[in-house]
């Protein structure tokens, strides 16, 4: 997992006021990795109300300010080290 990947993650784990054990996030290889890996650790928090899209709305914005890329560019299937890369 690249130094970016890394970043992403904690600034994730920010957001969202979650943890994301190591292991499971060097399995993130998508965006809709990250998004499933997220709507599962919110609805285990059951202190917030769980809302997938409004989850990957904000998922977009973060990776997107992240990692410098277009929202357009950030779709389920887009890989974080071979797709997601800042123009």
């Amino acid at each position: 997992m690249g130094l970016d990947t890394v970043e992403l993650v904690l600034a994730v784990e920010e957001t969202f006021t979650i943890e994301i054990p190591d292991a499971v996030a060097a399995r993130l290889i998508t965006v809709g990795d990250l998004h499933a890996c997220v709507v599962e650790r919110v609805t285990l928090r059951r202190d917030l109300a769980v809302d997938p899209y409004a989850i990957f709305v904000r998922l977009r914005d973060l990776i997107c300010a992240q990692l410098g890329v277009k929202p357009e560019a950030v779709v389920p299937g887009a890989r974080f080290v071979e797709d997601l890369r800042a123009d």
